[in-house]
């Protein structure tokens, strides 16, 4: 009897929660920010649409973690109407997710403070993938972590400004500059070590450039670590 054999499909989900901190994302499904993409209006239609994945027998994507578009240290500290826009969340996202861009220590933990002082976010991500020349021949982006101390720097002031309020902080990297200056290992154990425990981290599965060109691939190495 084809009918008597049929059985009804498990509801038990793919993947076990994200966990950052005493964020409890049930969907362990993180959007990205991206420039002029992942605005307020659009997280909004991924988080309506999302729920569609409870209605399968899944986790809701309602529940994601959907990242706001990056914004400057610098020019939140400053207020410019742009990057407050940019930073601005409707009551039904939880948690906030707001991705800083910085360069100096400083004005990172200015940055920091003023978000969870403020409670304008509920996580904090740091961006050191940027790939953009023009960022990252000034030493920032994802060159940055090559200089060790400075990376450590900013991550210890975000951490210690957000800590405070209990506002979890990850990290984004790619593996690094290019095949001579791989960065990954020795930055993520910088980020743990700050973070006061283990602090999740997003690596980027390309290097910046490789002899010119971008590249979508990672060494045996890499992928092992």
């Amino acid at each position: 009897m084809v009918g008597a054999m049929t059985t009804t499909a498990t509801s038990a989900p793919v993947l076990p929660p994200l966990r950052i901190g005493r964020h409890v994302v049930e969907s362990p499904v993180v959007l990205a920010p991206m420039a002029g993409i992942t605005n307020r209006a659009f997280r909004r239609l991924c988080r309506e649409y999302g729920a569609a994945g409870a209605e399968a027998g899944g986790a809701s994507g309602a529940t994601s973690l959907y990242v706001a578009e990056m914004v400057t240290s610098r020019a939140l500290v400053e207020r410019t109407p742009e990057t407050m826009r940019l930073i601005s969340h409707g009551p039904e996202e939880q948690p906030r997710s707001v991705q800083l861009y910085s360069v100096d220590p400083a004005t990172a933990g200015l940055a920091a403070r003023m978000l969870v002082t403020e409670d304008l976010a509920d996580h904090i991500d740091l961006n050191f993938g940027c790939p953009v020349p023009k960022v990252t021949r000034k030493g920032g982006g994802a060159a940055l972590p090559w200089k060790t101390e400075l990376f450590r720097g900013i991550v210890s002031s975000v951490v210690r400004e957000a800590a405070r309020f209990d506002v979890p902080v990850t990290v984004k990297m790619r593996v690094g500059i290019d095949a001579e200056h791989v960065t990954y290992l020795d930055a993520g154990r910088i980020a743990e070590a700050e973070g006061r425990r283990p602090s999740p981290c997003t690596a980027g599965r390309r290097r910046r450039r490789t002899r010119g060109r971008p590249t979508g691939r990672r060494s045996r190495a890499s992928r092992r670590r």
